[in-house]
């Protein structure tokens, strides 16, 4: 007996729930909008591909599940730098950090980090680089001209990332890099004068804090081809987040 039409639309209607569910869990952390998804694709393309890139620098990320006896390492590698307009990164933003970030119109391009973090160990290690900032030996000299307002100099002190792209969901606002697994991450740094060397520093880390050291922008390559899918999450969000732990 074949199906009645209130139960064929029941089923429709269930179907068309399950599609918007899976739609948002694909889109969750970049927005649920047209233009994020158009926000994160213009993020994550253009990029040089090479079969033989090598990373411009490496930092080493340790994880212990043992509380010190036994010590994993993960592998941050980073690969490219470039300049993205401020309007790929806005729509991945809401509220408050919108309208901030707004202020930075006219301060120049923002800046770009790419690092691919590999874990060749036994147990997961958390990525952290929302909490990372930009630093040089002439770290007042990075920040551009124009920059005047509060709100705009909140984003110098020190110069933070607005967001950070993830392929696997950050966690508090970190990358669970499981054991034998490769994770993305893009971080995205307010306009900077780019002309002096960088040092991607994590003040939680014991010295020697840096990261890496890149000169000039634009230079490097990438191993693969980047993800499809990322994830985002921004700062300010992530601060909160952390803030109220």
């Amino acid at each position: 007996m074949p199906p009645s039409r209130h139960l064929r639309g029941a089923r429709a209607r269930q179907l068309a729930a399950l599609l918007a569910l899976a739609l948002a869990a694909l889109l969750s952390g970049c927005g649920s909008s047209p233009s994020a998804a158009r926000a994160v694709t213009a993020l994550r393309t253009g990029m040089p591909v090479r079969h033989a890139a090598k990373s411009l620098d490496t930092a080493l990320v340790t994880s212990t599940p043992d509380g010190g006896f036994y010590v994993d390492p993960t592998y941050l590698h980073f690969y490219y730098l470039r300049k993205v307009s401020l309007a790929n990164v806005t729509p991945l933003l809401s509220g408050s950090e919108r309208r901030d970030a707004g202020t930075l119109q006219g301060l120049g391009p923002l800046l770009e980090v790419v690092a691919v973090a590999t874990n060749p160990g036994a147990s997961t290690t958390a990525v952290d680089l929302t909490q990372a900032v930009l630093e040089s030996q002439h770290t007042s000299k990075l920040v551009p001209a124009g920059v005047r307002s509060a709100v705009q100099q909140s984003y110098y002190q020190p110069i933070r990332p607005i967001l950070v792209l993830s392929s696997y969901r950050l966690d508090v606002c970190s990358a669970d890099v499981n054991p034998g697994a490769t994770v993305w991450m893009l971080a995205v740094f307010p306009p900077v004068r780019s002309s002096a060397p960088l040092a991607l520093v994590d003040p939680e880390f014991v010295q020697p804090a840096a990261h890496g050291f890149y000169v000039p922008v634009g230079r490097g390559g990438l191993p693969t081809s980047v993800p499809t899918t990322l994830y985002a999450q921004d700062v300010d969000h992530c601060i909160q987040i952390l803030d109220q732990s």
